[in-house]
């Protein structure tokens, strides 16, 4: 028991940084980036300030939102629900990214581009709450440390999947669709409840 206590911590990082890393892998992240880049013909520098800035954006709201939301659940919440509710939340969230894949499918891919870049920079994801409430455990000051970290992780794997993609990797990435990702991230959730409940 004490080296799942020794192990969480490490676990949990690791899971945040996964999280906004794959999140960021999805194409309708670097797609409209690349899109815009290509057609301002603007230069590598250029191109990778704007996805870390995007991706820094997005964490941050991401963030925000996420434990505005693990607050109230914590209030609302005693203790001793504090496993089952991040269970049911991972649960929630999963379910929620897969409907929401599966709507992406349906919207015509000139449109997902336009929208996408405004997207990124301004509607947060909420998929890092239930790490949140686990890194509770620990305090708060582990709580801003693992938030402070999915924020850096988001904008580092947008700024390396972009200049990646702009030089080398475009052919084979290209292939990965949002809804892949999106069941990939919801998979890995899914996942992340059984550990939870342990």
């Amino acid at each position: 028991m004490i080296i799942l206590y020794l192990i969480l911590p490490v676990a949990v990082l690791g899971l945040s940084i996964l999280i906004a890393s794959l999140h960021m892998i999805a194409p309708d992240h670097w797609t409209p980036i690349l899109s815009y880049s290509i057609s301002k013909k603007l230069k590598i520098r250029k191109t990778g300030f704007i996805s870390f800035s995007l991706g820094l954006i997005h964490g941050i709201f991401s963030a925000i939102l996420s434990f505005a939301i693990a607050i109230i659940g914590l209030y609302f919440f005693p203790e001793l629900y504090l496993k089952i509710f991040a269970a049911a939340l991972l649960i929630f969230v999963a379910l929620y990214i897969i409907m929401n894949a599966r709507h992406e499918e349906k919207v015509e891919k000139n449109t997902e581009i336009e929208r996408s870049i405004l997207l990124v920079s301004v509607i947060p994801d909420p998929a890092i709450v239930p790490i949140i409430l686990i890194a509770v455990v620990y305090g708060m000051h582990f709580v801003y440390l693992t938030i402070s970290i999915f924020v850096i992780a988001s904008a580092v794997a947008l700024l390396l999947v972009t200049i990646a993609l702009s030089k080398v990797l475009i052919k084979k990435l290209a292939t990965l669709t949002p809804k892949r990702i999106d069941y990939l991230v919801a998979a890995i959730l899914l996942g992340t409840t059984i550990f939870v409940l342990l």
